[in-house]
C-alpha cells in the first residue's frame, strides 16, 4: 500500500448502511455529476424535424455507450446482476415512449430536450410516490438513462475515467458508473444516497468491493486526494485516522488475510468445538448457481433456500412444474445433506404482479399472509416441494409467522398437497419435517404453542430485530438505531431458545446475525442447534467455532444476558471473543 503524509487534523467519522463488506484505505475521488442543462430556442425557432433527428441520435449514442458498458460487466458479473443493463437498454428501445416523445414535440412544436425530460420526470415522479422500496430504487437507474440521453441531445462528451486505485465518493452512482469505475481499480466507494437494494449495492457485492451507502452528506465532507478509511463492515466512512487508527485497521486487514489462507485447511474438518462438540453449520441460499459452490467446497446442508427468486426472476408466480424441477435439482446436488426450502416470502421490499399500495409494507400484505389468501399459489409450491422430497432430505419453512392460526392453516395446505400426490401415486416424504421462521414478536410469546405444532424453529434476525427495536435497518436516519446486541433482541432469542428446548423442537439462527463471528458464538453458546450463513463467511465461522469449548460460550452468554446495555455487550463480546 501506499505510504501517505499525513497532516496533523483531528479525526472525522461519518456512519451510513454497510452494503458490500469489506475495508478500503487510500484517497478520495469526489465524483460530481452534474445534470446536462441546455438552453432551449424559444418555441418560434424550433424546427421540428431537427429536434426529431438529433432526439433519435442521442438514443443511438446512448445505446452504443451502454452496449460498452453491457460488454464490460460480461466479464465481471453472473446472468441475474447483468439484467440490470438489459432493463436499461430495453427502455432506450421502447416504441411507445419514442412515439409519445415524438408527438409531443410535434404537437407542442417544443425541444427534444424539454419534452424527454419532462417525460421521464413524470415516470420518476410515479416510482418516488411508491410505498414499495425496490420501486423507489430504480429511479437512479432511470435518472442515469434521462442524464445520458440528454447529454447526448446536447453533444456533451461522455466523463467515464477517474484516477487509479482511489476510494469513490459521490452523492449517487449508476450501476454504468461502477462497473466503468471497477475497471480502474477502485477500492471501494461510498454514497450519500441509496440503500442496499440499490443496483449499486448489487453490484459492489458481485465485484467484492467495500461499499457503504446512506451516508446522507458524506461526499460535501470530503476531497479528492484525502485520506481515508472505508469500513465496508461497521459502515463508516474515517477522515483524517490518526496513526493508532490507521494501524489498527492495518492490522485487521492483515487478520482477514491470515483468516482466509487458514480457511483453506478448514474446508474438510467438520463443525465442532474446542472439546469436541458437533455442530451444525449450514447456508442461505438463493441462486441455483450457488449449489454446485456448496456441493464441491463446503459439502454442507441448506439451512435456507429462499425461493422468492424464482418470481422475481419471471414477474409472476412460477408452475409447479417449474418449481418442481428447480427444488429436486436441489435436492439431489446437496443430497445427502439436508436441504430447508422456505415459501415465498414477498411483499415487504419485494415486488407482487398486483401490489397494492400499503402505507407500510413491511407491516402489511406479506410472507405467509399472501401464501394463504392465494392458497392456489401456496398449494402449487407444497405439492412441487413435497415432489421434491423423495429422497427425504427436505424440509418445509413458513415465513413470517405471527399466530398459530396461520401455523395450522398452513398445515392443513400442506396435507392437502399430500392428499393430492397420494391420488396421482406420486411419492414424497411422508414424514417430512416442517419449520417456522420466528421473525415477528408475537411468536416470540406464543413460541411454546408453535413448538408444539412443528419440528424445527428458525429464527430470522433480520425482521426480528427490525421489528422488536421499530427501526428500519435501510434506513439512513435511524440505522444506528438496529442494533443486534441490544438486550431486548439478547433476551428474545433466549426466550426463543428456551421454549424450543422444552419442547424438543430444534432451533436454528438464519439472519445475518448468524454470520456474525461475535453474534455467531454467542448464539452457540445461548442453545443455538444450527447457524445457517452465507457462503462467504462459511469458512470463517467454522474456523471460529473450533477455537472455543461450549462450555466458554456458555459462561459468555449467560454474562451477556445479565447485562443491560448494548454498547457494554458489544464490549464484552469484543473482548472476549477476540
Amino acid at each position: 500500500m501506499a505510504n501517505f503524509k499525513l497532516i496533523a487534523q483531528s479525526e472525522e467519522k461519518y456512519q451510513g448502511i454497510p452494503a458490500s463488506r469489506g475495508i478500503a484505505m487510500g484517497s478520495v475521488y469526489v465524483y460530481n455529476v452534474h445534470s446536462p442543462s441546455f438552453e432551449t430556442n424559444v418555441d418560434s425557432e424550433v424546427s421540428i424535424e431537427t429536434e426529431i433527428s438529433e432526439y433519435f441520435q442521442a438514443i443511438e449514442q446512448s445505446k452504443k455507450e451502454l452496449n460498452k458498458v453491457f460488454g464490460l460487466a460480461k466479464e465481471k458479473l453472473d446472468e441475474k446482476n447483468l439484467q440490470i443493463f438489459e432493463a436499461q437498454l430495453t427502455f432506450l428501445n421502447d416504441d411507445v415512449l419514442h412515439r409519445t416523445i415524438i408527438k409531443r414535440i410535434k404537437s407542442e412544436h417544443s425541444s427534444a430536450y424539454r419534452i424527454f425530460n419532462d417525460e421521464i420526470k413524470s415516470i420518476e415522479s410515479r416510482l418516488l410516490s411508491s410505498k414499495d422500496e425496490y420501486l423507489r430504487e430504480r429511479v437512479n437507474d432511470l435518472e442515469d438513462i434521462k442524464n445520458r440521453v440528454l447529454r447526448n441531445i446536447t453533444k456533451k462528451k461522455l466523463v467515464s475515467k477517474i484516477q487509479e486505485n482511489a476510494i469513490v465518493i459521490a452523492r449517487n452512482l449508476t450501476p454504468a458508473d461502477t462497473i466503468l469505475f471497477s475497471n480502474r481499480k477502485m477500492l471501494g466507494l461510498a454514497t450519500d444516497l441509496g440503500g442496499t437494494n440499490s443496483h449499486v449495492a448489487i453490484i459492489a457485492r458481485s465485484l467484492n468491493i467495500p461499499a457503504v451507502v446512506g451516508m446522507k452528506n458524506v461526499s460535501v465532507h470530503v476531497n479528492t486526494n484525502d485520506f481515508i478509511i472505508l469500513d465496508a463492515y461497521g459502515g463508516c466512512l474515517i477522515k483524517n485516522p490518526d496513526e493508532k487508527t490507521i494501524q489498527s485497521y492495518k492490522r485487521q486487514i492483515a487478520t482477514r488475510l491470515t483468516i482466509v489462507n487458514l480457511l483453506k485447511d478448514v474446508s474438510d474438518r467438520p463443525a465442532k468445538t474446542k472439546d469436541g462438540k458437533l455442530f451444525k453449520l449450514s447456508v442461505n441460499l438463493e441462486f441455483d448457481k450457488e449449489v454446485d459452490f456448496v456441493r464441491e467446497n463446503l459439502n454442507c446442508s441448506v439451512g435456507l433456500y429462499r425461493t422468492e427468486h424464482l418470481f422475481l426472476e419471471k414477474g409472476d408466480f412460477p408452475t409447479e412444474e417449474e418449481q418442481y424441477q428447480n427444488y429436486k435439482m436441489l435436492a439431489e446436488k446437496i443430497f445427502p445433506n439436508e436441504v430447508t426450502i422456505r415459501t415465498f416470502d414477498i411483499g415487504g421490499d419485494k415486488i407482487l404482479p398486483d401490489t397494492q399500495k400499503e402505507l407500510n409494507p413491511f407491516l402489511g400484505w406479506r410472507g405467509i399472509r399472501i401464501c394463504l389468501d392465494k392458497k392456489d399459489i401456496f398449494l402449487s409450491q407444497l405439492t412441487a416441494i413435497l415432489r421434491a422430497s423423495e429422497k427425504k432430505n427436505v424440509r418445509i419453512m413458513f415465513p413470517m409467522i405471527a399466530s398459530l392460526d396461520e401455523v395450522i392453516e398452513a398445515k392443513k395446505l400442506l396435507e392437502q398437497a399430500k392428499s393430492i400426490l397420494r391420488k396421482q401415486k406420486i411419492k414424497f416424504d411422508n414424514k417430512i419435517k416442517i419449520g417456522i421462521m420466528i421473525e415477528v414478536p408475537s411468536s416470540i410469546y406464543i413460541a411454546d404453542s408453535l413448538a408444539k405444532e412443528v419440528d424445527f424453529f428458525s429464527i430470522g434476525t433480520n425482521d426480528l430485530i427490525q421489528y422488536t427495536l421499530a427501526v428500519d435497518r435501510d434506513s439512513s436516519l435511524v440505522s444506528s438505531l438496529y442494533q443486534k446486541f441490544h438486550p431486548a433482541v439478547i433476551r428474545s432469542l433466549q426466550t426463543i431458545i428456551n421454549y424450543a428446548k422444552k419442547n424438543h423442537v430444534q432451533v436454528s439462527v438464519c439472519g445475518e446475525m448468524a454470520g456474525d463471528i461475535y453474534a455467531g458464538l454467542m448464539l452457540i453458546g445461548m442453545g443455538v442447534d444450527e447457524l445457517s450463513v452465507e457462503t462467504s463467511t462459511f469458512l470463517e465461522i467454522k474456523n471460529q467455532i473450533s477455537k472455543f469449548t461450549l462450555a466458554q460460550l456458555k459462561n459468555i452468554s449467560s454474562k451477556v444476558l445479565s447485562m443491560d446495555k448494548e454498547s457494554q455487550i458489544r464490549k464484552f463480546l469484543s473482548t472476549k471473543l477476540k
